[in-house]
């Protein structure tokens, strides 16, 4: 008889197990699904991979990871003097992909100015970048550099890829130099991806949030030409005394 209660003890832990899990997994996937659509399948074969991607994720705001690179040849630095972000950073979904912002999101019409800023910088420097169909999301077009293989070392494995917005929430991914990498995240203005440096990801990209205000706006336009600035610089001349800077 004891024998018997201790087997019927461990088969009711192992059923509670299985239905606490089981719940979990139904409560996470359709909060992964909320976040819309991304870089991997938009169903359970890509929650299952996003799932999976989470124990490899890394702290997004360590900047120490920077600090061989910093200085080193391959590094650029175009954003001296970047202010401060006010207030406490967004929150950020547990999810790695897609990786999206949960609150402090902007409106219609400050979505609609990003976009603007996008297409004011693409217009701007044609002879630099164009749009295509974006590397990492595959679903949203992205500013890519017209030649990649002319571009800095970080440009290779994304094709080019050097920065992109997500519709849902206004968010963005850019492409940086390990100086300015470590300025934006210390300023407040983003931080790495979980999984940058992993899966063929750059070691310094960042999510950049949205602005909240016309100031904060500027800031972002800042960023955008940072990021085609590094990469569209080849690597034999990069440093952070390179000539040049952000574009107005």
């Amino acid at each position: 008889m004891k024998v018997r209660r201790t087997t019927i003890s461990a088969v009711a832990l192992v059923a509670l197990g299985a239905v606490a899990g089981a719940v979990w997994a139904y409560r996470d996937y359709h909060k992964w699904l909320a976040l819309g659509p991304g870089g991997l399948p938009y169903n359970l074969r890509g929650w299952l991979m996003t799932t999976w991607m989470r124990t490899l994720k890394r702290d997004p705001l360590d900047t120490d990871r920077f600090a061989i690179a910093t200085g080193a040849p391959g590094d650029t630095s175009f954003l001296d003097q970047l202010p401060k972000r006010g207030g406490p950073r967004p929150t950020i979904g547990v999810h790695p992909v897609p990786h999206r912002q949960l609150d402090q999101l902007p409106g219609p019409e400050m979505k609609r100015k990003v976009i603007e800023v996008f297409n004011e910088t693409v217009s701007r420097r044609s002879e630099l970048v164009h749009y295509q169909l974006s590397f990492f999301e595959k679903r949203n077009e992205a500013v890519f550099l017209r030649e990649p293989d002319k571009g800095h070392a970080d440009s290779k494995t994304p094709h080019g890829e050097t920065a992109h917005v997500h519709p849902s929430d206004g968010s963005m991914h850019m492409v940086f130099g390990p100086s300015d990498a470590k300025t934006i995240i210390e300023a407040g203005w983003g931080e790495c991806h979980p999984l940058a440096g992993k899966l063929n990801l750059p070691d310094t990209y960042l999510l950049i949030y949205p602005p909240r205000d016309e100031h904060e706006l500027a800031v972002t336009a800042r960023l955008l030409n940072a990021a085609v600035d590094h990469m569209a610089m080849p690597a034999s001349l990069a440093s952070p005394q390179a000539p040049g800077g952000a574009h107005p």
